[in-house]
């Protein structure tokens, strides 16, 4: 897939994640939405829960992870992209980095809960560098992605939740447009060494074929790059 056409990609799973928290507005929870690809297909989505369930742990990433790992009948997301209309929270950046899920995309940056901007668990290299049976090397991350658009779709579908995390700096809701250059998988992507790459590509073998097997119920049948 060329530049233009992930660009053009990325752009109608985001909207569809506006989309989706305006439903999740509409259903009396926060207005939060995520969507799950895997080769050009959504194989899972979810608008949030916890309001739903009475269940705090009900995020719209992490009910959209769980729906995509009974999908591929695994754990292992690799080879997946996530995208959501705001920054994943810390709990949900963790959700992401143990499902070894490949890409996330998010519109709305949380300097306060972001699993980034604020935790860096999401860029976290320590984790994949100390415990690479478990967590493979962190996402890429397309960050601030539409966020003029998101931030136009979160005022008009929840106006009061707008308001109280714009005035407490909960999410960054100003109106501001990102370059393409300054999207990772338009030329910023962090680069790693041949040797890497190589020690990579085997290290997510043995993850799938052997390590998956104690204590996640792998079968080695994870989902593939």
């Amino acid at each position: 897939m060329d530049d233009a056409t992930e660009r053009a990609f990325d752009d109608q799973m985001m909207r569809r994640c506006f989309a989706l928290a305006m439903q999740s507005a509409e259903q009396g929870e926060y207005p939060y939405g995520a969507v799950i690809v895997h080769k050009g297909k959504i194989v899972a989505e979810s608008i949030n829960r916890v309001a739903h369930e009475h269940d705090v742990t009900r995020h719209a990433e992490v009910v959209a992870i769980s729906e995509a790992q009974k999908a591929i009948g695994g754990t292992d997301l690799d080879g997946c992209t996530i995208y959501a209309n705001v920054e994943p929270c810390a709990f949900c950046s963790y959700a992401i980095r143990e499902t070894r899920i490949a890409k996330v995309v998010y519109a709305t940056s949380s300097p306060i809960m972001g699993g980034k901007s604020r935790w860096n668990i999401l860029a976290d290299r320590k984790l994949s560098e100390t415990i690479p049976e478990v967590f493979a090397p962190p996402p890429v991350i397309v960050a601030d992605f539409l966020c003029e658009e998101a931030a136009v779709t979160l005022r008009k579908s929840a106006p009061i939740t707008w308001a109280f995390m714009h005035k407490g700096g909960v999410l960054d809701t100003r109106l501001q447009r990102v370059t393409d250059a300054e999207h990772p998988h338009l030329g910023k992507a962090y680069r790693p060494s041949r040797l890497a790459i190589v020690k990579e590509r085997v290290m997510r073998v043995l993850r799938t074929k052997v390590f998956d097997r104690f204590g996640r119920g792998g079968d080695g049948d994870g989902v593939r790059r």
